[in-house]
């Protein structure tokens, strides 16, 4: 899939919200990281709502992203 490197919201054809387009975000482990952390907190106004409050689980979120 091609998250890992990838600016956010850059896929054609997939609905994201106005602020995750105009974020310019990089994914990177330590972008996603905090990101999946706290969506909201990182980009305002995000469609993304679920939260990974647990590190392991997002290190194995980022990990299969950057697998992909």
């Amino acid at each position: 899939m091609g998250v890992v490197g990838r600016t956010a919201g850059s896929v054609d054809g997939f609905r994201y919200s106005a602020a995750l387009k105009g974020s310019a975000i990089a994914w990177t482990a330590k972008t996603l990281e905090t990101f999946l952390s706290n969506p909201a907190a990182m980009v305002r106004g995000t469609r993304m709502a679920q939260r990974f409050n647990n590190a392991d689980e997002r290190r194995a979120i980022i990990a299969f992203l950057g697998a992909q």
